[in-house]
């Protein structure tokens, strides 16, 4: 019974967390408009986690070895649940971006330790308990949205974030008894240098688009230069910083591969195209086709659906089909459907009714979402035939370079919102921007292997 229990802590804190990642989508038009500030800075609370999330997650499995998973695991839910209420009564947009990022490390760590705990718990069946984690965080992406929009419509946006004070104490309570110490720890080493040197290079990037954002003026475009040169530096930095260090981010090996490249190119595509973009769903929905903010969060939950029906079926038919077509597809759909969002190409656009526009929208994002689901699976497992001995590192590096697409196309499309002279045009050149790019990557999926050798497949 110990055993069930503390799968149940561990499984709320995934589901806490990925509430949480996807609420704020929600939100944010509304503390926008009450924290008197600009999309621009708005959209900062979103893509900020991510960030966190990127610089955290290749230490969290590490920090769990060196200093035992039940410290870390106690850690990381008293900085997410102290972050959190933070949040909510945060005065400015600047102290919010401030809690969020607090609030995505602490976040970023309940996966690896909460893995890392199952795992002990039940070493006979750990491969069925983490992949039920799959299973909540998508449970909790279909909540999440909803929940969100409801809170906001009845209450106030202060209250997505203060919900999880409750959760987070009672958490904290259950682990402390639960939870036992491992008993051996390890000293393991983590490169420092590399993470502050690659979220350095992705910070000032995303400042420098910002600046340009805001007005066009010679001195931004001359800080904003000056930004995405020094940007460009730190990435020079990080990456020579991967070849000399005895415990590198990325493989020195897998930076002489071009599938890795072509590899992680495509994870970064995926996050810009599945994760950054959609965080922008709601605010399409209630500035382009005045939904309510209840709709607005409701438009998401067909994707969520059939991402997960998609990722199921799709898991079982890679033995059959292997991992490119499967990657293809998905890529195809998820182009096409991103560009059909776009207001002067959207099929209801002008439709009478809220509920016509939003039976479009929901039918546009469920095959989006059917694109989507049929990629994560044939991609996850084509990137860990790269170096399948290192399926940690490999599995760290994808979840990386999809977390930095997810920000820099948050603040790609916050600047193309700001500098349009409206919510349309904006999301117009958005989506067919970001559909596009869905599409050109298409060729980089023939340089990723086409499926395990032992299937018959032949692989580049």
């Amino acid at each position: 019974m110990r055993s069930y229990l503390i799968f149940a802590t561990a499984g709320l804190s995934i589901f806490m967390n990925a509430i949480d990642a996807t609420v704020v989508s929600v939100a944010f038009p509304s503390f926008t408009r009450e924290l008197h500030t600009s999309v621009l800075w708005s959209a900062w609370t979103i893509s900020i986690y991510f960030i966190a999330f990127t610089m955290t997650m290749p230490l969290a499995g590490n920090l769990g070895d060196t200093f035992g998973r039940k410290r870390v695991f106690l850690f990381s839910l008293a900085l997410f649940t102290a972050s959190s209420l933070a949040c909510g009564v945060a005065p400015t947009i600047s102290i919010l971006i401030v809690f969020r990022f607090l609030q995505g490390i602490g976040g970023a760590c309940f996966l690896p330790t909460a893995s890392g705990i199952v795992s002990d718990q039940f070493p006979r069946g750990r491969e069925a308990a983490i992949g039920l984690f799959a299973s909540i965080f998508g449970i909790g992406a279909v909540v999440g949205p909803n929940l969100g929009g409801w809170i906001v419509s009845e209450y106030s946006w202060r209250y997505i974030f203060y919900i999880n004070g409750p959760i987070g104490i009672a958490l904290i309570v259950s682990s402390m008894m639960l939870l036992k110490e491992s008993g051996t720890t390890t000293r393991t080493r983590i490169d420092f240098a590399g993470l502050a040197l690659m979220s350095g290079s992705l910070l000032l990037l995303m400042l420098g688009l910002n600046f340009v954002a805001e007005s066009l003026s010679v001195s931004s475009i001359l800080m904003t230069a000056l930004l995405v040169l020094v940007s460009l530096l730190l990435a020079f930095l990080f990456l020579r910083q991967e070849r000399r260090t005895a415990g590198p981010i990325i493989d020195a090996a897998l930076l002489e591969s071009k599938a890795f490249a072509a590899a992680n190119v495509s994870n970064l595509v995926v996050g810009m195209t599945t994760m950054g973009v959609f965080s922008f769903a709601p605010l399409y929905a209630v500035s382009v086709h005045n939904l309510s903010t209840l709709m607005s969060g409701m438009v998401l939950t067909p994707r969520s659906l059939a991402m997960a029906i998609a990722a199921g079926v799709t898991s079982f038919l890679l033995r059959r089909f292997g991992y490119r077509w499967p990657m293809v597809i998905g890529f195809a759909a998820s182009g096409i459907t991103i560009i059909l969002l776009a207001p002067g190409l959207f099929p209801a656009h002008g439709a009478a009714g809220g509920w016509g526009v939003l039976g479009t929208l929901s039918a546009l994002l469920f095959v989006n979402g059917l694109g989507a689901g049929m990629i994560f699976p044939a991609s996850n497992n084509a990137c860990i035939e790269l170096m399948p001995e290192k399926v940690g590192t490999i599995v760290g590096l994808r979840n990386m370079f999809r977390n930095i697409g997810g920000a820099l196309s948050i603040s790609i499309v916050t600047c193309i919102l700001h500098l349009s002279s409206g919510a349309a045009s904006g999301f117009m050149i958005a989506f067919i921007a970001f559909g596009l790019i869905s599409l050109a990557s298409i060729p980089l999926l023939f340089l990723m292997p086409a499926g395990g050798r032992a299937w018959g497949q032949t692989g580049n």
